[in-house]
C-alpha cells in the first residue's frame, strides 16, 4: 500500500514540474514493472534517465525500480550496483532502506554472509523503525546459522522472533531458532520454539516439519513417551515419503526404548510395507529384528538378521552377530556356535569379535567345557567395549572360583573392577566375587570391605551369599555374635549357603560357649540335612554342646549313637574322651571309667591317653575312694613318665593323702611339685597344700619354713612372690596380726617390683586394724588408695577407711574420702557400694536430704546390685521417719517381694511397722505374720515382728493374743534384750 502511495505522490510531483511526456513515460515503465515485463520496464525507465532532467527524488525512484527489474531478470550484479549507487548517493531517498534490505538478500543468496550482515546491520542502525527490522534480524541469524556460528545466530533470531510486527518471516525465524538450538544439542530450547511454532502459527508451511523435529528432540531428550505423542500426529502423513519413513522409524524406536516391543514391531512392519524402497529400509529391518529379539521371538529375529547378513554394510556385520545370538537365546547352542565361528571367520576385525568370543565362552561354560570357555573369555578381555571386558573378567573370575583357584579369581575380579567406571550390577557382581575370593584366601577384612559395599548399594543383590560370606569373615575374626546376625539373615531355602549358614550359626554359638543355642542349631542342622557330609561333625558338636550345657545324659547318648553308627570321623581319641567325660558327668561313673580305660588301650600314644587315666583317678577321688584314686594317678606316672600332667598328678596324690589324713605322705607329694616342677602352675597350690597339712597338725612354723626354703632356692621363679606372700596370709588366718604385719613388710622389701605390693599394704592395713593399730591401718589404706588407684584394692581401701571414720563418728572425714573415690573410680565395680556408704555417712551426719538423693542415685543407676536394694531400704526408712508412709510402704513392699535374704526380712518387718504407725493394725498384722512364714531363718526380724504383733493386739485390746506373742519371745530369748523387752510389755498388760 505504501508503494502505491509513493508512486502517486511521485506522479503528482512529476506532473507539477515536468512536461506531461515524462509522467507518461514513468507511468508506462511502472505499468511494465507491475505486469512483470521487467526488460520493457528497464528500457522505459532508462528513457527517463536519458531524455529528461530528473529531480533527485524521481531519479532515485527510477534507479530503484531499474535495480529491482534487473534483479527480477536475474542480473544480480547490475542490480546490486544500482542498489549500492542509490544507498551511497541518496541519503534521504525513501527507497534507500529498501535498497539496503535488497542488498542484504542479494549477498545472502551469493553466500557473502559478512557483506549481507553489514547491509542488514546498516539497515537496523539507520532505520531502527523500518518495516524490515524483524526480517533483517532473521536474515542475520540465518547467515550466522549458515556459517555454523550458532551462538551468534541465536541472539539475532531471538530478537527476530520477538519483533513479530516487522518480521515477515516470523515462522521461519522461530523454526530456524529451534533448529539452531537443535544443532547445538540444546533440545529443551529446541522443543520450546518448535512448540511455539506449532501453537501459534498453525497455517505455517513449516508446521509439519516442526511436528517431526519436536518428536526427534524429545527422542534425543530420552523423553520417549512425549516423542511417541508428537510422532503419532496424523499430520505427519503429509511429509514426503522419505521423511515420513524416517518419522515412522523414530516412532518405532521410541516404542522400543520404552519397551513397547509389540508396537515398535508394528511400526517397523508398517514402514517395510508402505515404503519398501526407502533408503533406511535395512535399518528398519534391523530394528524389527531387535523388536522380535526383545519379545523372545528368537526364530523371527533370526530370520530377519539372517536376511540382513547378505550385504556389505555395517548392518550385515551386526546381523551376522545377532543371528548367532538369536540361536543362543533360542537354546540352539550348536547352531549358535557355528554361526559365531562363521561371524569370526568373516569379520575377524569387527568390534563385535570380543563379544562373540565372550558368548562362545558362555556357551562352553554352560556345557562344562571350562577350558574352551576360559580360552574364549581370555580373548574377549581385550575388547575395546568396557562392558564386554568387565563381563569377561567377571566370568573368568567365577570360573576360577569353581576351580577353587582363588588367587586367580581375585586377580580376574580386580581386573574387572579396574575397567569399571560406573555403578551397575556388574560392580556388585565383581565385588561379590572379590569378597568370596578373599574369603577363601583368608582375608576377612577384605571380605567385609567389599561385601558391605554391595549390601549398602543394593541390599537385594545376591543377599543370601552376601550375608553368608560376611558372616564367615566375622566368624574367622572371632566376632561370633556379629556373625550370627549375618547368618540369621540368610534365607532357610537359599541354595548352598542355607546349609552353610546354619552350620556357621551353630558353630558361632558353640564358640561363644552358648551351648544351649548351639545344641538347638546343630540339632536343627542334623534334622534338615541328614545326608550332608558335615552331619557327623555336627552330631559331635551337638554332643559337645550338650556336654557344655551340662546335659551330660543327652551328650553321652549322642556319642553312643555315633559309636554304634561307626565311621572314621568318630574313631579318634577326642570322641572317646568326650564320650567318657559325658558318661562321668551324667552320673555313669563306672561306664565312664571303662571308656577312659578303653581310650588308653586303643590309643595309647594319643594326647588324651594320660589324661584319660588321670580322669579315672579323679573319678575315684570324687567318690572318696582315695586308695583307688592314688593307684590310678600312679599308673599315669608309670605309663607316661614324661607326661605334662606329672605336676598335677603329684599334687592330686597329695590331695588324696590329705583327705585320708596321711599328712606326711601328702606333704611328700606336694614337695615333689616344688622340687621337680618349680616352674609349674601348681606350685602355688602345692604350697597351700603343705601349709594346710602343717597347720592342721599345728605345725605352722614348718609351713613357714617350707615357704622360706622354696623361695631361697628359687628366688627368680615367676611365682616366688606369690608363694612368699602366703607367709603373711598364714599369720593373718592364724590371727597372729603382729607377725602378719612383719611378714607383709618383709615381702615389700624382698619383692619391691611385685604386682602384689598394693595387696601387701592393704593387708598390713587389715592386720593393723584387727590389732587395734587404727592410725597405722589408716596410713596403709590411704597409701593404697592414693598410690595404687589402678588396683582393685584401692577402692576396697576407701571402703575400709570410710568404715574406720564412721566407727569414730568422724562422718565428715568418711564423706571426704568417699567423694574422692567417687571422682577417682566412676567406673569401679565398687562404685555402688561407695555411693551407698556415702549415703549412710550423710544420713548419720544429719544430712538426710542429700543422703536421700544419693540413695536414689544408687537405686536408679545400679539396679540389680545388693547396694541398690540396700539403698531402697534406706529410702524407705527415711520416708518412714519423715512420715511419708505411702513411699515407705512402696519401697518396703518391693524389697519384701524381691528379696529372700535378710534385706527382705527386715523390709517386710518395716512394712508392718509403717502400717502400725498409721494405725492400720489389721493390715500390719497380715504383713508381720508373713515374716515368720517367709523368713523363718532370720530370728532377729521374726522376733521383732512377734513383739510388734503383740503391740498390735494391745491396740486391738486383745490381751490374750498380745500375751501369747510376748511369751513366744520370752521363751526363745529369756536372757537377752528381746526377752527383757517382751517381759516388760507383758507386765504392762497387768
Amino acid at each position: 500500500m505504501k508503494k502505491y502511495f509513493i508512486i502517486i505522490l511521485l506522479y503528482f510531483f512529476i506532473t507539477s514540474l515536468y512536461a506531461q511526456n515524462a509522467a507518461d513515460v514513468f507511468n508506462e515503465a511502472m505499468h511494465y514493472y507491475n505486469n512483470f515485463r521487467y526488460s520493457d520496464a528497464v528500457k522505459t525507465f532508462e528513457k527517463l534517465e536519458t531524455n529528461f532532467k530528473l529531480s533527485d527524488e524521481l531519479y532515485s525512484s527510477t534507479r530503484y525500480y531499474i535495480s529491482e527489474s534487473l534483479l527480477n531478470l536475474g542480473k544480480v550484479r547490475h542490480a546490486s550496483e544500482g542498489f549500492e549507487f542509490l544507498v551511497n548517493n541518496y541519503q534521504w531517498s525513501p527507497f534507500r532502506s529498501k535498497s539496503l534490505y535488497k542488498l542484504g538478500l542479494i549477498y545472502f543468496d551469493e553466500k557473502k554472509f559478512e557483506q549481507s550482515r553489514k547491509k542488514f546491520s546498516q539497515l537496523l542502525d539507520e532505520y531502527p523503525e523500518s518495516e524490515f527490522t524483524g526480517s533483517a534480524l532473521y536474515w542475520i541469524g540465518e547467515s550466522y546459522t549458515a556459517e555454523g556460528n550458532y551462538n551468534e545466530s541465536i541472539s539475532f533470531l531471538e530478537n527476530a522472533v520477538a519483533d513479530k510486527k516487522k518480521n515477515k518471516f516470523i515462522d521461519q525465524s522461530i523454526y530456524t531458532l529451534a533448529s539452531t538450538y537443535e544443532r547445538l544439542g540444546d533440545y529443551k530450547n529446541a522443543v520450546k520454539y518448535y512448540d511455539q511454532l506449532l501453537s501459534f502459527h498453525r497455517s505455517s508451511p513449516l508446521l509439519v516439519k516442526a511436528q517431526m523435529r519436536i518428536g526427534l528432540c524429545y527422542f534425543k531428550l530420552n523423553d520417549y513417551q512425549s516423542a511417541i505423542l508428537e510422532l503419532s500426529n496424523p499430520n505427519l502423513k503429509n511429509l514426503s515419503a522419505d521423511m515420513h519413513a524416517e518419522c515412522l522409524y523414530l516412532l518405532a524406536n521410541s516404542h522400543y526404548r520404552v519397551q513397547e516391543y509389540n508396537k515398535s514391531e508394528e511400526k517397523f512392519i508398517e514402514i517395510i510395507q508402505t515404503y519398501p524402497g526407502s533408503k533406511i529400509i535395512r535399518d528398519v529391518k534391523y530394528g524389527l529384528g531387535w523388536s522380535y529379539f526383545q519379545q523372545k521371538k528368537y526364530q523371527d529375529a533370526f530370520k530377519v538378521f539372517n536376511f540382513l547378513v547378505e550385504g556389505a554394510d555395517s548392518i550385515s556385520e551386526k546381523s551376522a552377530f545377532w543371528r548367532a545370538e538369536s540361536k543362543r537365546y533360542a537354546g540352539q547352542e550348536t547352531e549358535a556356535l557355528n554361526l559365531y565361528n562363521e561371524f569370526l571367520s568373516k569379520y575377524p576385525y569387527s568390534s563385535l569379535v570380543p563379544a562373540a568370543n565372550y558368548h562362545l565362552g558362555i556357551i562352553y561354560f554352560s556345557n562344562n567345557k571350562t577350558d574352551l570357555a576360559e580360552r574364549y573369555l581370555i580373548t574377549s578381555t581385550s575388547a575395546s567395549d568396557p562392558t564386554i571386558r568387565i563381563k569377561s573378567f567377571t566370568m573368568l573370575g567365577e570360573l576360577a572360583l569353581d576351580k577353587k583357584q582363588y588367587s586367580s579369581a581375585k586377580n580376574y575380579f580386580e581386573s574387572g573392577l579396574n575397567v569399571l567406571t560406573d555403578k551397575s550390577e556388574n560392580l556388585n557382581r565383581i565385588k561379590l566375587g572379590l569378597g568370596i575370593s578373599y574369603s577363601f584366601l583368608g582375608q576377612p577384612d577384605k571380605v567385609i570391605e567389599y561385601l558391605s559395599d554391595v549390601e549398602e548399594d543394593d541390599p537385594s543383590f545376591e543377599a543370601d551369599k552376601v550375608q553368608f560370606f560376611i558372616g564367615e569373615a566375622l566368624f574367622s575374626k572371632g566376632s561370633y555374635r556379629e556373625a550370627i546376625e549375618k547368618y540369621s539373615k540368610v534365607n532357610t531355602d537359599a541354595p548352598v549357603v542355607a546349609n552353610l549358614a546354619l552350620y556357621g550359626k551353630a558353630y558361632s554359638y558353640f564358640n561363644l560357649a552358648d551351648y544351649e543355642n548351639a545344641s538347638y542349631y546343630f540339632s536343627d542342622f542334623n534334622k534338615k540335612f541328614p545326608k550332608d557330609s558335615k552331619v557327623v561333625d555336627a552330631k559331635l558338636r551337638l554332643a559337645d554342646s550338650y556336654y557344655g550345657n551340662k546335659n551330660y545324659e543327652a551328650s553321652s547318648k549322642i556319642y553312643k549313637e555315633l559309636f554304634q553308627t561307626g565311621g572314621s570321623a568318630i574313631d579318634n581319641p577326642y570322641v572317646y574322651y568326650q564320650y567318657a567325660q559325658a558318661l562321668f558327668k551324667s552320673g555313669n561313673s563306672s561306664q565312664a571309667i571303662n571308656e577312659f580305660r578303653n581310650l588308653q588301650q586303643k590309643f595309647p600314644a594319643s594326647e588324651y591317653s594320660d589324661e584319660a587315666l588321670f580322669t579315672v583317678g579323679w573319678i575315684y577321688f570324687q567318690q572318696n575312694n582315695f586308695d583307688a584314686s592314688i593307684n590310678s594317678y600312679k599308673e599315669v606316672l608309670v605309663k607316661y613318665p614324661s607326661s605334662n600332667l606329672a605336676p598335677i598328678v603329684h599334687y592330686s596324690i597329695g590331695d588324696a593323702y590329705f583327705n585320708m589324713a596321711i599328712y606326711d605322705s601328702a606333704i611328700t607329694n606336694y614337695q615333689r611339685v616344688l622340687t621337680r616342677f618349680p616352674g609349674s602352675e601348681y606350685v602355688f597350690d602345692a604350697v597351700n597344700g603343705i601349709q594346710y597339712s602343717y597347720v592342721v597338725q599345728g605345725k605352722q612354723d614348718l609351713a613357714i619354713k617350707t615357704i622360706d626354703e622354696f623361695v631361697n632356692r628359687n628366688p627368680k621363679l615367676a611365682s616366688s612372690d606369690q608363694i612368699y606372700f602366703k607367709k603373711g596370709d598364714i599369720y593373718y588366718n592364724g590371727k597372729d596380726y603382729p607377725k602378719a604385719i612383719s611378714s607383709y613388710k618383709e615381702f615389700i622389701l624382698k619383692f619391691p617390683g611385685s604386682k602384689l605390693i598394693p595387696d601387701a599394704y592393704y593387708w598390713i592395713g587389715k592386720s593393723s586394724q584387727n590389732a587395734g593399730l587404727i592410725d597405722e591401718a589408716i596410713n596403709n589404706f590411704t597409701l593404697v588408695f592414693e598410690k595404687y588407684s589402678a588396683n582393685e584394692l584401692s577402692a576396697a581401701s576407701v571402703i575400709e577407711l570410710a568404715n574406720i571414720y564412721s566407727a569414730r563418728n568422724d562422718f565428715n572425714s568418711a564423706i571426704n574420702i568417699l567423694n574422692k573415690a567417687i571422682s577417682k573410680f566412676p567406673k569401679s565395680k565398687k562404685i555402688a557400694e561407695i555411693l551407698f556408704m556415702k549415703g549412710e555417712a550423710l544420713s548419720n551426719n544429719g544430712n538426710v536430704s542429700e543422703a536421700y538423693g544419693i540413695f536414689s542415685e544408687v537405686a536408679g543407676e545400679h539396679p540389680g546390685t545388693i547396694f541398690a536394694d540396700k539403698s531402697i531400704f534406706e529410702l524407705g526408712l527415711i520416708d518412714l521417719i519423715t512420715k511419708r508412709y505411702s513411699n515407705a510402704e512402696k519401697f518396703f513392699r518391693e524389697l519384701s517381694e524381691s528379696r529372700t535374704d535378710e534385706i527382705g526380712a527386715k523390709a517386710l518387718y518395716h512394712l508392718g511397722f509403717a502400717l502400725f504407725e498409721q494405725n492400720k493394725i489389721n493390715q500390719a498384722l497380715v504383713e508381720l505374720e508373713k515374716v515368720s512364714v517367709v523368713f523363718p531363718a532370720y530370728d532377729e526380724w521374726v522376733t521383732r515382728s512377734l513383739i510388734l504383733r503383740g503391740d498390735c493386739y494391745v491396740k486391738l485390746k486383745d490381751k490374750r493374743k498380745a500375751e501369747e506373742m510376748y511369751r513366744i519371745v520370752i521363751a526363745k530369748h529369756r536372757n537377752d534384750l528381746f526377752g527383757i523387752e517382751a517381759a516388760n510389755k507383758m507386765r504392762a498388760l497387768k
